[in-house]
């Protein structure tokens, strides 16, 4: 019986093979695309998901409400984590976690790798299984190290790691560490990456801030007791607080700021670590958070394509079976049930539906590189065969086969008999509620992605193109690798490009502008009391020449200069730092941002985008203090021959630092790189547009045509009536034109309210203009006028008389 209808139904598929290729098409593209964005999405959310306690792991963060707003912060003082310890037994495990680098020598084996300043509590917490050595005692001596796999297999090869001596290049001194333990490589999917881990003792800032409360330098963890509920930690927490920071309180109270609904104006909170790959609003979070936004559109846009694609396979079918109601007729009439024709069209739909996915994974499997390189997604083609996966695959193709299979094979099984085999559809086949509205989610789904489209794409173009107050197209950001010294690199390169007529001026910086191809950025912000009132500022340590190199505007007053002696420890300020000093006669005065000397005010340059344009411009201290070091070494070069140059720098670079990694980039590359979300979001918005219009498409050529077939008679007949083609185009044309008109009612406030919210995010944004809707919805009213052109030209054109005698 089974076979019967397999080899019944194959016969069908093949005779309506233009139908159900159609069908193919559409619905293979969909099953691939979702599986790629599934897949992605899978991925982002399964971020430190391997870690045994991560419902358990809490991350610190504090609260300040200042007169100017409330500020989150999750950079923690050093003595913060030691003393939360000792006075809280509520607490289990608390770790303090900060990022660095490190030249290690081993031998006559030199590497350069990323270094975890932590606590003993951290491999307690994190689930880093030890492949050597034992969790409670890796971290026994203060100079125990514990490095990965990998890093063990480069330094020692295939002997033993365990209790080797290795050296590390700690700022200018090397300091022997003894390797206590071995991990297993860190996973792709972790949140928090390195390759050596050592004690937080070793941290540059520990020995400085060790007594420091207002000294916010790291990342703090915490893991409680079971039981115990985190939400109460913030109330425990008041008296700690205002026992440690009662002076900050108290200048707080001086300024006028407002305490929360709970009488704070300075506290301390947790939030779960589960959820700190995403962005949350923190500016310092564990490795390279990705914005939710872009998650969830891609999740959203999977599910618009699927959505589509099953409309569209609904329509298609319903085409397809006013081309078989006398099948259907003759059946009945021969004797078919209900459930066998209802069996018979529910095969047909499972056999399209199952060619329709293995063709659509095979999309898939040779799509994927491709797919990578634009979403920067790390996903892998044996994904697709996890168990959660091959479940999700089968779900999603049983929900197809029973939502897109259902209404066709029922509308089918209703026909009239008698009136099918009189040859008479117009009361057997009316177009309907359901498919109208269909077509209009189709077409509402499709204007709302072009809409989208057109907006960020304006955005983008608008961040693009902005002046940000600074030269970026000329200026070469280099970092300074690993193991070297900042001020030292950056003489020894000064030295080097001295003689290159190439170069114009080289300068050091603490901060890059943008973020360059060592994927890092740095700010640093200070407050100090001036005049009975606290002061904020980014500061930003800068070397002689950086208002030169940069082309900043001096409004008043001068550079830093060799010249000066007297430089070293003043300023020069942005005009919004300027703003917050009062703005007047500021030039010679002094300012006490540090307890150990007074800055004198020589510079006042104009106000520039120093960090991306989702931010507005923030008081900046430019300032030449040894406690800050030289990150990154700027070089400024003549317009006209950027490759020339460029190769240049690198040539004298590898002279120098025969060992060190160049990684320099165009400032104009690093502000490119702050917006790649934005990037991504407009390649899904593009991608998933093009998608959703070409599927779109071809349901609405598969209305047309049953159009066409049920109108051919009234065609013939206005043709012999003298009706021109250009009028029954028009005929067929104009309902449909309703159709996606209504969609384009539907989609455009939707679209204006996500997008208005997107650009929200920004401080420097466009403002959404009247005619983007109107060119969305022209777009979609064309696409879909072309589309049923084809089909209504081609009726219009036929020969009446074989219309006419047809029946």
């Amino acid at each position: 019986m089974i076979k019967n209808y397999i080899k019944t139904a194959w016969r069908n598929l093949w005779k309506g093979r233009v139908f159900n290729f159609m069908n193919l098409l559409g619905l293979s593209v969909a099953v691939a695309c979702c599986a790629l964005i599934f897949m992605t999405v899978f991925y982002e959310f399964s971020y430190d998901q391997f870690h045994a306690n991560i419902d358990k792991i809490q991350q610190i963060y504090s609260v300040t409400n200042r007169v100017t707003g409330t500020e989150k912060s999750t950079a923690m003082p050093v003595p913060l984590a030691p003393a939360l310890k000792s006075e809280y037994g509520d607490i289990k495990y608390i770790t303090r976690s900060a990022n660095g680098a490190a030249l290690i020598k081993y031998g006559n084996k030199e590497l350069e790798k990323d270094v975890h300043y932590v606590d003993a509590d951290f491999l307690r917490m994190f689930t880093f299984p030890l492949l050597q050595g034992n969790v409670n005692s890796v971290f026994n001596g203060l100079n125990n190290v514990v490095i990965t796999e990998s890093t063990a297999k480069a330094l020692f090869g295939n002997e033993p790691a365990l209790n080797k001596t290795i050296l590390f290049t700690l700022g200018e001194e090397q300091v022997p560490f003894q390797v206590s333990g071995v991990l297993k490589d860190i996973p792709g999917n972790s949140s928090i990456y390195f390759d050596v881990l050592v004690r937080f003792e070793h941290f540059p800032n520990y020995k400085s801030g060790i007594n420091k409360w207002d000294n916010w330098s790291h990342l703090a963890f915490v893991q409680f007791k079971d039981g115990y509920n985190a939400n109460t930690f913030p109330k425990q927490l008041k008296p700690f607080v205002e026992a440690h920071y009662k002076g900050d309180i108290d200048l707080l109270k001086r300024d006028g700021a407002k305490p929360d609904e709970n009488g704070s104006l300075l506290s301390l909170h947790v939030t779960p670590f589960a959820g700190t790959h995403f962005s949350n609003g923190f500016s310092s979070v564990e490795g390279n958070p990705v914005s939710k936004i872009y998650v969830l559109s891609l999740l959203a846009i999977a599910c618009f394509i699927l959505i589509i694609a099953c409309i569209n396979f609904i329509n298609l079918s319903v085409a397809r079976g006013f081309t078989r109601a006398r099948e259907v007729g003759v059946r009945k009439t021969l004797g078919a049930g209900k459930w066998q024709l209802l069996t018979q069209f529910w095969t047909e739909t499972v056999m399209v539906c199952l060619a329709s996915t293995f063709i659509g994974l095979a999309l898939c499997a040779l799509i994927i590189s491709p797919f990578k390189a634009m979403f920067k997604s790390r996903i892998t083609l044996s994904m697709l065969f996890e168990p959660m996966h091959l479940l999700g695959i089968l779900v999603v193709f049983l929900l197809i086969t029973a939502l897109a299979g259902f209404y066709p094979a029922l509308m089918m099984m209703r026909y009239k008999t008698v009136a099918v085999l009189k040859g008479n559809m117009g009361n057997t086949a009316k177009p309907g509620k359901l498919r109208n509205t269909l077509l209009v989610v189709q077409f509402t789904l499709s204007t709302l992605l072009i809409i989208c489209t057109i907006v960020t794409w304006q955005q983008i173009n608008y961040l693009s193109n902005k002046p940000l107050g600074y030269n970026k197209a000329e200026v070469l950001s280099i970092p300074v690798s690993r193991g070297l010294n900042g001020d030292k690199t950056l003489q020894i390169m000064r030295n080097e490009l001295r003689n290159n007529n190439q170069v114009v001026a080289v300068t050091g910086s603490f901060m890059n502008m943008g973020m360059g191809n060592d994927g890092s950025s740095r700010f640093s912000v200070l407050g100090f009391d001036m005049d009975g009132k606290e002061i904020r500022t980014n500061v930003h340590r800068v070397n002689y020449d950086y208002v030169k190199t940069l082309d900043l505007k001096l409004v008043d007053g001068r550079d830093f200069s060799s010249q000066f002696p007297g430089d070293s420890t003043a300023v020069v300020i942005n005009e919004a730092m300027a703003r917050s000093l009062g703005g007047k006669n500021l030039i010679g005065k002094f300012i006490p941002m540090y307890p150990e000397y007074k800055s004198q005010v020589i510079g006042i340059v104009k106000d520039y985008n120093f960090k991306s344009l989702h931010d507005k411009i923030e008081p900046v201290s430019l300032l030449m203090r040894k406690e800050y070091e030289v990150n990154y070494v700027f070089v400024k070069v003549k317009p006209g021959s950027l490759l020339h140059a460029y190769d240049q720098i690198k040539q004298s670079w590898k002279r120098q630092f025969p060992t060190a990694e160049f990684t320099g980039s165009w400032l104009n590359e690093n502000t490119e790189r702050q917006y790649q979300n934005e990037r991504r979001l407009s390649n899904i918005f593009v991608s998933g547009a093009i998608l959703a219009i070409v599927i779109s498409c071809i349901g609405l050529l598969a209305i047309s045509i049953m159009i066409v077939i049920q109108r051919t008679k009234e065609i013939g007949i206005r043709k012999v009536l003298g009706a021109n083609v250009s009028g029954i185009v028009l005929l067929l044309s104009r309902d449909f034109i309703k159709l996606v008109l209504l969609a384009a009612v539907i989609a455009v406030p939707v679209s204006w309210w996500l997008m208005d919210n997107w650009l929200q995010g920004f401080a420097y944004r466009i403002t959404i203009q009247w005619w983007v809707f109107v060119l969305a919805t022209l777009m979609a009213i064309l696409l879909a006028f072309i589309t049923i052109s084809f089909q209504s030209v081609k009726a219009a054109l036929a020969n009446p008389v074989k219309s006419l005698r047809s029946e």
